[in-house]
């Protein structure tokens, strides 16, 4: 028998911000980096965008602001590091 009242599912969206854009960006596909669960971190279109300033205009890093839906804020490494501990998942 499976006992499920004592599992608990964490899942958390993220969001990448960049320089111009506003919060109501979150809703375009482009501003949204994944969602993590069950050990997993399922990238999504934002995700792509980011290993391209990652990898090509590090100078814009921390102009960047990452977010989650509730509303945290996360610098870009510390994101990295955050789901550097899920496989990653592209949908």
């Amino acid at each position: 028998m499976f006992d499920i009242v004592n599992k608990v599912i964490i899942m958390s969206k993220y969001y990448i911000l960049l320089p111009d854009d506003t919060e109501a960006d979150t809703d375009y596909s482009t501003n949204v980096l994944g969602e993590s669960s069950f050990k997993s971190f399922w990238a999504e279109s934002g995700f792509d965008i980011l290993n391209i300033i990652v990898n090509k205009y590090p100078d814009i890093i921390e102009h960047i602001i990452i977010k989650d839906e509730k509303n945290k804020k996360y610098e870009v490494m510390e994101f990295i590091e955050k789901i550097s501990k899920l496989e990653i998942i592209k949908n």
